[in-house]
């Protein structure tokens, strides 16, 4: 196995960034009431997914970039649409 690069390094930092401000989202919109039980779970298990993906994954700068923003943008798309 070769060393990892420092971009991919940065790259799986900014995805794992993505990641957790996504899940803090996720915490805030529950708590607060904006969204549906169903729609909370739902990301929750998500992010747990894609965490999981990006760990075993994380020499793949472009992939783990991609799934991060877009978990970010499912959050926000759903949470835009599911809000009262």
């Amino acid at each position: 196995m070769s060393e990892p690069t420092p971009r991919q390094v940065l790259y799986a930092l900014v995805a794992g960034g993505f990641i957790v401000v996504v899940a803090i989202l996720v915490i805030g919109g529950a708590v607060a009431g904006l969204v549906p039980v169903w729609w909370s779970a739902a990301l929750a298990v998500s992010i747990v997914v894609v965490a999981t993906w990006t760990a075993l994954n994380w020499r793949r700068p472009a992939a783990v970039i991609l799934a991060s923003i877009g978990l970010f943008s499912l959050w926000m798309v759903g949470t835009l649409v599911l809000a009262p």
